[in-house]
């Protein structure tokens, strides 16, 4: 049966729409700590424990009561009996009292009765043990007092939170070793159609190797999903059906081909089949058009276009923030730098369309090929959009390049 698309929505509306079906991931599960980077806090965490659990020295040293400095200069320096030499990891048992100090190692545990500390360069030892202090201290100077980091009972991560690598170290800090996350959204991949092969085997007249199952499991791989590859299967409602009953676990599933202008539509009924809701079928973008979107079960479904570029293309721009909002990861911001053009493009009225161009010399020259060739992508930095109702961007015009 030949079902051409009948209508198409903009891009705004497909993302308003997908935005409106976002489930953010409701299972946690706990990990170590040095696998907790990049991923999602499922709860708070406070600190059992003061950080620093000790008040320390900031500087090599020495430790002092401030009040036997108060008058030091460099030429009436203040003399003070040295008792001792703290390091780190070695808290002393010595008393620091007026007119004695002990030497001081950065990190140190300060010893008792010193308030204060001096850096080595204002002072000078002498023959006898004899500290000269060439500068006044005050209470509290280059100490770390304990808690000055985290306090007992502080909030270190919240529920929510992005683990990153300055608050996984904060959770070492604090002693944790295992953390609460959201689990990572399983995500079904599918090629269909008669002609996709897998990578190694033999090419029959005809046949291609399976592209979109290995970029779209990449995308998925760096956003915040675990990727559940599944062999291609054969352009036939029954054949996606069961595929789809095969991936009835996963949160999303994603298929690519099976739905086209002018072709066998067959995603429609296969998601028909299996009392699916389609919450949109076609997009007016470029690449990308024979874009859809449905619910399924629990699951949410995309039926990405066939064509390699379309596929990367839209899965860029629809999939990884829908499934980093899913993963419940803060939303992906890449890198936009502005260049001139390098020559005219002229582009397809009525459509939304992203143009991948390559930089050179700070120049953005046009990369794309077609829907088909994957090259548009890989040989591609970045891509520039050309809204709906521009047809035409001139050579010299500065455009904005989103950098893959």
């Amino acid at each position: 049966m030949m079902r051409p698309f009948t209508s198409t929505i903009s891009l705004d509306e497909a993302r308003r729409r997908l935005d409106a079906n976002v489930r953010p991931i409701s299972r946690t599960e706990r990990v170590r700590l040095d696998a907790a980077a990049g991923r999602v806090a499922a709860a708070d965490v406070t600190s059992p424990l003061d950080v620093p659990p000790f008040a320390r020295s900031a500087m090599d040293g020495y430790a002092v009561v401030a009040a036997d400095t108060a008058s030091a200069s460099r030429h009436h320096p203040a003399v003070l009996g040295l008792i001792d030499r703290i390091y780190t990891g070695q808290p002393s048992e010595v008393v620091v009292t007026n007119g004695s100090c002990a030497e001081i190692a950065t990190g140190a545990p300060l010893p008792s009765g010193a308030d204060a500390v001096v850096m080595v360069e204002e002072t000078a030892k002498s023959a006898d043990d004899r500290i000269h202090i060439f500068a006044a201290a005050v209470p509290g100077q280059n100490v770390g007092r304990r808690g000055a980091d985290i306090l007992r009972g502080d909030r270190v991560v919240a529920s929510g939170d992005h683990l990153t690598a300055s608050r996984v170290g904060a959770l070492a800090a604090i002693g944790c070793t295992e953390v609460d996350v959201y689990a990572r959204p399983r995500v079904a991949i599918l090629s269909t159609g008669n002609e996709v092969v897998e990578p190694g085997a033999r090419l029959a007249p005809g046949q291609i190797f399976d592209v979109n199952r290995f970029t779209l499991a990449a995308i998925v791989s760096a956003h915040g999903g675990v990727a559940e590859s599944h062999r291609a299967v054969p352009d036939t409602v029954a054949d996606l059906a069961a595929a789809l009953d095969a991936c009835a676990g996963a949160d999303l599933i994603v298929f690519s081909g099976g739905s086209s202008v002018g072709e066998r539509d067959l995603i429609v009924d296969a998601i028909a089949s299996r009392a699916g809701e389609m919450i949109f079928h076609g997009i007016a973008v470029r690449p990308g058009k024979p874009t859809a979107f449905a619910r399924f079960g629990t699951a949410s479904f995309f039926g990405m276009p066939g064509n390699p570029t379309s596929c990367l293309s839209n899965a860029y721009i629809l999939l990884v923030p829908f499934l980093r909002a899913t993963a419940r990861l803060p939303p992906y911001a890449p890198r936009i730098v502005r260049a001139p053009l390098a020559r005219r493009i002229v582009s397809a009225a009525g459509r939304h369309q992203f143009y991948t161009v390559r930089i050179r010399d700070g120049v953005a020259h046009p990369a794309f090929k077609g829907s088909g060739d994957i090259t548009s992508l890989s040989q591609a930095d970045g891509y520039i959009e050309i809204a709906a109702d521009q047809d035409t961007v001139e050579e010299g015009s500065p455009v904005d390049v989103t950098l893959l």
